[in-house]
């Protein structure tokens, strides 16, 4: 073990060589670190320093306190700035902090005063990574189809009579609804930028949100929920083309019409939300006790345990035996999920003449068992509503209903839908559990 005394000598003469007035000789000289790097002060402006990486790099940058917070600004790499240079823009650094301002923030600041409506986007997607994709998808579709003019263009520059023209023009062109989506987008992308982008006080850079002026002069389209459902006596001719997919040899490279046909009677039978049966793996899925446990919410990733009826039974034996992956509707879109078929609904509605969508299949589970006198509380739980939330019913949040009691009016909506269908159940109800 050296001496004590000589180790703190040596110390001492290291210090004062990384400590000394720059030069441009010194500079060109100086040794490659033994670490990571070195750091040198500079004797005539002291806050000025020099850091040497193992590679050679040398760059300059500021060092002091800001408010008691150890502050550090790379002001410029050596040798493209000049030791003058370097000195002169520490001093004019240095004057930010005296008054508080931290140059990392200004620098940050300026860059983000600039922020275009697309670079806005893609820090909302990224940020807000528990969106779900269908919704991320939604987003970039509304600024590619009707923003896309707007992408390059800073935040700062779209203004509220901007917005308000472009509202009415989407509006003009004949798609109203399309026009309030637009404009809820674009809403939601302002006020993510109010608390994401800041000046160098840390105060919000953008605090006007334009699609107010919406609001303002109440130009939202009236917009008319959608009451499609398939009625009862359309369900024969439905499930007719339905079944006839099955033995169709209009096959695609994303969705067989076996598989869409397996689809759509599930969700029907089901009344799941499309993305919640796209999304509906194997281990989810307990066929000896027909019950699923499908994620319903994809931000709280909250599950709930649903019964199966026989019928939906029937139609999971039959995906299993031809199983691909951990997707009980397997596909190719990227995940090994299967995707809306447009394609193939437009064949059965051009074959039938009903016109729906997945979502109409839903509102039809959902108003077959309203008429079948189901309890309201069943019903929000079979269709995977949430209930006892704040504005809601107080009493509903009380009602704990066993799964096991969900069973009957899930059999009972099954067993309705045959027989309007013309179908007999082939396989047998399974019976309540008894209760303990």
């Amino acid at each position: 073990m050296g001496n004590p005394a000589v180790l703190l000598i040596l110390e001492g003469v290291m210090a004062q060589e990384k400590k000394f007035r720059f030069t441009k000789d010194k500079l060109d000289n100086l040794p490659l670190p033994i670490e990571d790097r070195d750091t040198y002060t500079d004797t005539l402006e002291p806050t000025l320093r020099l850091r040497v990486g193992k590679t050679g790099i040398k760059a300059f940058t500021l060092f002091r306190k800001v408010n008691g917070k150890p502050i550090q600004v790379t002001l410029g790499r050596y040798p493209s700035m000049t030791i003058d240079q370097a000195r002169t823009e520490a001093r004019k650094q240095l004057g930010l902090m005296v008054v508080g301002i931290d140059p990392n923030k200004a620098k940050k600041a300026e860059r983000v005063k600039g922020v275009t409506l697309g670079q806005c986007l893609t820090d909302y997607l990224s940020i807000r990574s528990s969106l779900a994709e269908s919704t991320k998808k939604g987003y970039q579709g509304i600024i590619n189809n009707h923003l896309s003019d707007w992408k390059d263009r800073p935040l700062k520059d779209i203004d509220r009579d901007m917005v308000a023209m472009r509202h009415k023009k989407i509006v003009d062109g004949g798609e109203g609804v399309a026009a309030n989506n637009v404009m809820r987008c674009l809403r939601a992308l302002f006020n993510f930028a109010n608390g994401q982008y800041e000046d160098e006080h840390g105060k919000p850079l953008f605090t006007d949100n334009p699609v107010t002026r919406i609001s303002h002069t109440r130009a939202w389209t009236p917009e008319t929920r959608r009451q499609t459902i398939i009625r009862a006596n359309e369900l024969p001719l439905w499930i007719k083309a339905v079944d006839d997919l099955r033995t169709s040899d209009d096959n695609h490279i994303d969705e067989s019409p076996a598989l869409v046909a397996d689809y759509l009677e599930f969700c029907l039978f089901s009344g799941l939300r499309r993305d919640d049966v796209f999304c509906l793996r194997w281990d989810q899925v307990e066929l000896d006790t027909a019950l699923m446990h499908p994620v319903i919410h994809k931000k709280k990733k909250e599950v709930m345990t649903l019964p199966l009826s026989d019928y939906l039974v029937t139609i999971l034996k039959r995906r299993q035996q031809i199983r691909v992956n951990e997707y009980v509707f397997a596909g190719r879109n990227g995940e090994g999920r299967f995707d809306e078929p447009k394609r193939q609904i437009a064949k059965v509605v051009k074959v039938t003449g009903i016109k729906f969508s997945s979502h109409d299949l839903r509102r039809t589970f959902i108003t077959t068992a309203s008429n079948l006198d189901i309890s309201i509380y069943a019903i929000k739980r079979l269709c995977t509503h949430s209930v006892g939330g704040v504005g809601g019913d107080v009493t509903e949040g009380y009602v704990i209903m066993d799964v096991e009691r969900l069973r009957a009016p899930m059999q009972k909506i099954t067993d309705y839908f045959l027989r309007a269908m013309g179908k007999v159940s082939n396989v047998e109800t399974m019976p309540l559990a008894k209760q303990g």
